[in-house]
Protein backbone atom coordinates (compact mmCIF):
# COMPACT_ATOMS: atom_id res chain seq x y z
CA UNK A 1 0.00 0.00 0.00
CA UNK A 2 2.83 2.36 0.90
CA UNK A 3 4.50 1.71 -2.45
CA UNK A 4 1.27 2.61 -4.27
CA UNK A 5 0.96 5.87 -2.33
CA UNK A 6 4.61 6.67 -3.00
CA UNK A 7 4.16 6.04 -6.72
CA UNK A 8 1.08 8.29 -6.82
CA UNK A 9 2.99 11.05 -5.01
CA UNK A 10 5.83 10.79 -7.49
CA UNK A 11 3.41 11.02 -10.44
CA UNK A 12 1.78 14.16 -9.00
CA UNK A 13 5.18 15.72 -8.28
CA UNK A 14 6.43 14.98 -11.79
CA UNK A 15 3.26 16.43 -13.30
CA UNK A 16 3.72 19.60 -11.25
CA UNK A 17 7.36 19.92 -12.31
CA UNK A 18 6.37 19.34 -15.93
CA UNK A 19 3.64 21.99 -15.78
CA UNK A 20 5.98 24.49 -14.17
CA UNK A 21 8.61 23.89 -16.86
CA UNK A 22 6.26 24.82 -19.72
CA UNK A 23 6.93 28.22 -21.24
CA UNK A 24 4.34 30.83 -20.23
CA UNK A 25 1.90 32.10 -22.83
CA UNK A 26 2.79 35.67 -23.74
CA UNK A 27 -0.22 37.94 -24.03
CA UNK A 28 0.30 41.48 -25.29
CA UNK A 29 -2.50 44.03 -25.16
CA UNK A 30 -2.01 47.18 -27.23
CA UNK A 31 -4.58 49.65 -25.94
CA UNK A 32 -5.42 53.34 -25.40
CA UNK A 33 -6.15 55.12 -22.13
CA UNK A 34 -9.40 56.76 -23.30
CA UNK A 35 -10.64 54.16 -25.78
CA UNK A 36 -14.14 52.75 -25.05
CA UNK A 37 -13.29 49.37 -26.62
CA UNK A 38 -10.07 49.19 -24.57
CA UNK A 39 -12.06 50.03 -21.46
CA UNK A 40 -14.64 47.32 -22.12
CA UNK A 41 -12.05 44.66 -22.88
CA UNK A 42 -9.88 45.41 -19.85
CA UNK A 43 -12.70 45.81 -17.36
CA UNK A 44 -15.00 42.99 -18.52
CA UNK A 45 -12.53 40.41 -19.88
CA UNK A 46 -8.87 40.90 -18.95
CA UNK A 47 -9.29 41.96 -15.33
CA UNK A 48 -11.95 39.37 -14.37
CA UNK A 49 -9.89 36.45 -15.68
CA UNK A 50 -6.21 37.36 -15.39
CA UNK A 51 -5.64 36.48 -11.74
CA UNK A 52 -7.05 32.99 -12.31
CA UNK A 53 -4.30 32.04 -14.77
CA UNK A 54 -1.58 34.59 -14.09
CA UNK A 55 1.00 31.92 -13.25
CA UNK A 56 0.77 30.63 -16.82
CA UNK A 57 1.01 34.01 -18.55
CA UNK A 58 3.61 36.59 -19.47
CA UNK A 59 1.52 39.75 -19.71
CA UNK A 60 2.62 42.79 -21.72
CA UNK A 61 0.50 45.94 -21.53
CA UNK A 62 1.33 48.67 -24.05
CA UNK A 63 -0.62 51.96 -23.90
CA UNK A 64 -0.33 53.73 -27.26
CA UNK A 65 -2.77 52.42 -29.86
CA UNK A 66 -3.40 54.49 -32.99
CA UNK A 67 -1.31 57.43 -31.82
CA UNK A 68 1.73 58.64 -33.73
CA UNK A 69 4.70 60.88 -33.07
CA UNK A 70 5.37 64.14 -34.86
CA UNK A 71 7.86 66.97 -34.63
CA UNK A 72 5.48 68.61 -32.12
CA UNK A 73 5.05 65.56 -29.89
CA UNK A 74 2.29 62.97 -30.17
CA UNK A 75 -1.13 62.89 -31.81
CA UNK A 76 -3.62 60.46 -30.28
CA UNK A 77 -6.90 59.02 -31.51
CA UNK A 78 -8.92 60.56 -28.69
CA UNK A 79 -7.04 63.83 -28.45
CA UNK A 80 -4.44 65.39 -26.13
CA UNK A 81 -6.10 63.93 -23.02
CA UNK A 82 -5.33 60.46 -24.36
CA UNK A 83 -1.71 61.29 -25.10
CA UNK A 84 -1.41 62.47 -21.51
CA UNK A 85 -3.21 59.36 -20.28
CA UNK A 86 -1.08 56.99 -22.35
CA UNK A 87 2.06 58.64 -20.99
CA UNK A 88 0.83 58.32 -17.41
CA UNK A 89 -0.04 54.64 -17.96
CA UNK A 90 3.44 53.99 -19.35
CA UNK A 91 5.07 55.73 -16.39
CA UNK A 92 2.99 53.81 -13.84
CA UNK A 93 3.35 50.39 -15.48
CA UNK A 94 7.12 50.81 -15.57
CA UNK A 95 7.08 51.19 -11.79
CA UNK A 96 4.94 48.11 -11.07
CA UNK A 97 6.76 44.78 -11.23
CA UNK A 98 3.78 42.54 -10.47
CA UNK A 99 1.55 41.73 -13.45
CA UNK A 100 -1.60 41.41 -11.33
CA UNK A 101 -0.92 44.85 -9.85
CA UNK A 102 -0.45 46.22 -13.37
CA UNK A 103 -3.84 44.86 -14.43
CA UNK A 104 -5.40 46.28 -11.26
CA UNK A 105 -3.97 49.73 -12.01
CA UNK A 106 -5.15 49.76 -15.62
CA UNK A 107 -8.58 48.48 -14.59
CA UNK A 108 -8.83 51.27 -12.03
CA UNK A 109 -7.60 53.91 -14.48
CA UNK A 110 -10.09 52.82 -17.14
CA UNK A 111 -13.03 53.13 -14.75
CA UNK A 112 -13.22 56.93 -14.98
CA UNK A 113 -10.31 58.41 -16.98
CA UNK A 114 -12.09 61.76 -17.38
CA UNK A 115 -12.32 62.45 -13.64
CA UNK A 116 -9.57 64.85 -12.47
CA UNK A 117 -6.76 63.08 -10.67
CA UNK A 118 -8.17 59.61 -11.22
CA UNK A 119 -5.50 58.04 -13.43
CA UNK A 120 -2.49 59.99 -12.12
CA UNK A 121 -3.29 60.09 -8.41
CA UNK A 122 -6.15 57.94 -7.09
CA UNK A 123 -5.25 54.78 -9.02
CA UNK A 124 -1.52 55.38 -8.60
CA UNK A 125 -1.92 55.58 -4.82
CA UNK A 126 -3.98 52.39 -4.85
CA UNK A 127 -1.18 50.64 -6.75
CA UNK A 128 1.40 51.67 -4.15
CA UNK A 129 3.47 53.75 -6.57
CA UNK A 130 4.78 57.17 -5.61
CA UNK A 131 2.56 59.85 -7.17
CA UNK A 132 5.36 62.40 -7.40
CA UNK A 133 7.60 59.93 -9.24
CA UNK A 134 4.86 59.35 -11.78
CA UNK A 135 4.32 63.09 -12.22
CA UNK A 136 8.04 63.64 -12.72
CA UNK A 137 7.96 60.92 -15.37
CA UNK A 138 4.98 61.99 -17.47
CA UNK A 139 5.99 65.64 -17.48
CA UNK A 140 9.57 64.99 -18.54
CA UNK A 141 11.83 63.42 -21.16
CA UNK A 142 11.37 60.05 -19.46
CA UNK A 143 7.68 59.95 -20.34
CA UNK A 144 8.38 61.12 -23.88
CA UNK A 145 10.93 58.36 -24.44
CA UNK A 146 8.56 55.76 -23.03
CA UNK A 147 5.91 56.85 -25.52
CA UNK A 148 8.41 56.54 -28.37
CA UNK A 149 9.24 53.03 -27.19
CA UNK A 150 5.53 52.14 -26.98
CA UNK A 151 5.03 53.51 -30.49
CA UNK A 152 7.86 51.41 -31.91
CA UNK A 153 6.60 48.21 -30.31
CA UNK A 154 2.98 48.85 -31.26
CA UNK A 155 3.84 49.45 -34.91
CA UNK A 156 6.25 46.50 -35.05
CA UNK A 157 3.91 43.98 -33.42
CA UNK A 158 0.54 44.98 -34.89
CA UNK A 159 -0.72 45.80 -38.38
CA UNK A 160 -1.19 49.45 -37.62
CA UNK A 161 -2.94 48.74 -35.30
CA UNK A 162 -6.15 48.37 -37.29
CA UNK A 163 -8.27 48.04 -34.16
CA UNK A 164 -7.76 48.97 -30.52
CA UNK A 165 -7.29 47.04 -28.36
CA UNK A 166 -5.13 44.62 -30.32
CA UNK A 167 -4.42 41.33 -28.54
CA UNK A 168 -1.33 39.39 -29.62
CA UNK A 169 -0.29 35.93 -28.44
CA UNK A 170 3.38 34.89 -28.33
CA UNK A 171 4.45 37.94 -30.37
CA UNK A 172 2.60 36.73 -33.49
CA UNK A 173 -0.34 38.80 -34.67
CA UNK A 174 -3.23 36.79 -36.09
CA UNK A 175 -6.53 38.36 -37.17
CA UNK A 176 -8.53 35.29 -36.18
CA UNK A 177 -6.99 35.26 -32.70
CA UNK A 178 -7.59 39.00 -32.41
CA UNK A 179 -11.28 38.74 -33.24
CA UNK A 180 -11.83 35.71 -31.03
CA UNK A 181 -9.94 37.20 -28.09
CA UNK A 182 -11.87 40.46 -28.25
CA UNK A 183 -15.21 38.62 -28.47
CA UNK A 184 -14.44 35.97 -25.82
CA UNK A 185 -11.06 36.34 -24.16
CA UNK A 186 -11.60 33.47 -21.72
CA UNK A 187 -12.25 30.79 -24.34
CA UNK A 188 -9.43 32.05 -26.57
CA UNK A 189 -7.07 32.10 -23.61
CA UNK A 190 -8.08 28.54 -22.77
CA UNK A 191 -7.39 27.38 -26.33
CA UNK A 192 -3.95 28.99 -26.27
CA UNK A 193 -3.07 27.64 -22.83
CA UNK A 194 -4.01 24.10 -23.85
CA UNK A 195 -1.88 24.41 -26.99
CA UNK A 196 1.00 25.44 -24.70
CA UNK A 197 0.58 22.25 -22.68
CA UNK A 198 -1.46 23.60 -19.77
CA UNK A 199 -4.16 21.00 -20.31
CA UNK A 200 -5.76 21.11 -16.86
CA UNK A 201 -6.34 24.86 -16.62
CA UNK A 202 -9.64 24.92 -18.52
CA UNK A 203 -12.66 22.76 -19.23
CA UNK A 204 -14.75 23.32 -22.36
CA UNK A 205 -13.31 26.79 -22.86
CA UNK A 206 -13.89 27.90 -19.28
CA UNK A 207 -11.12 28.50 -16.72
CA UNK A 208 -11.42 25.89 -13.97
CA UNK A 209 -10.20 28.25 -11.25
CA UNK A 210 -13.36 30.17 -10.35
CA UNK A 211 -11.85 32.61 -7.86
CA UNK A 212 -12.96 36.23 -8.07
CA UNK A 213 -10.27 38.61 -9.27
Amino acid sequence: MQSVLFAATVVVALATISANSIEPLKVSVYYESHCPDSRDFIMTQLHPHFCKVQQYLDLNLVPFGKAYSSDKGFVCQHGPKECRGNTIHNCVLKRINNSKAQVDYVNCAMYDPEYPGHIEKTCVEESGVDVEQVKACYTSEEGYQMMLKAETETKNMTPGPLFVPTIVFDDKYNLGDQNQAFANFESTLCKKLVSHGHVNVCSNGVIVNRQTC
